[in-house]
């Protein structure tokens, strides 16, 4: 069962990497609410109860309070389970945690190339992004409502210009595209950043609804240090569930 958590969490880790982060261009830090909650699809029918309420258990609601660090060359996710670097020139993922004072060290190329790369190619390409005429104001942004099919399910993403920093998204994608095209291929909605920035994001995957909205943003100068491994860390090895 950590398996199928850790296969969704890093799922999701990839879809924000491949639909946001690859269009950065200045130092940005936000703070976002993620509420999630909903019953995982595809469990055996024939489960014991007892054993059925334990695996829910795992999914209940929750209501999480995430930071993001974002700048050119990497980006920064600090949430309730720990805390995610990804390097853009090496596209290395780093996931820590604090507790215990370790990391695990995920190579992106690497892992894209296996199981995990062919079904988010499938998925993009799956894929279809809908602009509606639907707007509302979300936290005093004006946004336009998206909606991305993929594989039959389909996720709303409110889309804002009012947003500082937006501008930023549409030059540093086309650097990012000339560096890593593969990036191209896997990316989820197919945003450029003139769209705006996603302020609010309703999500559905195997069953699990996730909303997160934007609660504030600024452009500031990051310390590169955020971006690397603090010292006392150990690095241990994490299997993955695909290859």
């Amino acid at each position: 069962m950590k398996n199928r958590k850790f296969t969704l969490y890093l799922a999701l880790a990839l879809i924000f990497l491949l639909t946001l982060s690859p269009m950065a261009y200045a130092d940005l830090y936000w703070v976002s609410v993620v509420k999630t909650g909903g019953v995982p699809k595809g469990l055996p029918e024939n489960l014991p109860k007892e054993v059925r309420d334990q695996m829910l258990a795992q999914f209940k609601s929750e209501t999480d309070s995430q930071k993001h660090y974002l700048t050119s060359y990497a980006s920064r996710t600090e949430t309730k389970q720990g805390i995610t670097i990804i390097d853009f020139e090496s596209m290395t993922m780093y996931q820590l945690n604090p507790k215990n004072k370790t990391y695990t060290k995920i190579d992106i190329n690497s892992m894209m190339q296996g199981q995990m790369g062919e079904m988010a190619k499938k998925m993009a390409e799956d894929s279809k992004t809908t602009r509606t005429n639907d707007t509302k104001k979300i936290n005093g942004y004006q946004c336009r409502k998206y909606i991305i099919t993929i594989m039959g399910s389909e996720s709303e993403y409110w889309m804002s210009k009012d947003v500082e920093g937006y501008r930023e998204f549409e030059t540093l994608n086309e650097k990012m595209l000339k560096k890593h095209p593969e990036v191209k291929q896997m990316q989820m909605g197919g945003f450029t950043g003139k769209e705006g920035f996603p302020v609010e994001t309703v999500t559905n995957m195997m069953g699990i609804k996730t909303t997160t909205v934007l609660e504030k943003i600024e452009k500031k100068s990051l310390s590169k240090e955020l971006f690397k491994i603090p010292s006392g860390y150990k690095l241990v090895e994490t299997k993955m569930p695909f290859k």
